[in-house]
């Protein structure tokens, strides 16, 4: 009985590692959401003109654009992000 247990335990356990590995790659060839909602709304709004500006040519990550805008103190677009 515990032996059944034991390789239940295990099979589980190796299918969520396939899943986790599968989810890390999407995620990282994903393009930047952050990157993409500032572009798309920098020619209607003034913060994100600004930060498309700092942004647009550089290669960052959403948490670095999240810690830039929260650095220039837009909370609006921070929420929103």
């Amino acid at each position: 009985m515990a032996k059944k247990l034991l390789k239940k335990a295990k099979k589980a356990v190796s299918k969520t590692e396939k899943v986790e590995k599968k989810v890390v790659k999407a995620v990282s060839s994903a393009k930047s959401s952050a990157k993409s909602h500032i572009k798309s709304l920098s020619k209607q709004r003034r913060d994100c003109a600004v930060m498309w500006g700092m942004i647009k040519d550089g290669n960052h990550s959403d948490d670095e654009i999240k810690e830039i805008v929260k650095s220039k103190g837009f909370d609006i677009l921070l929420g929103e992000l």
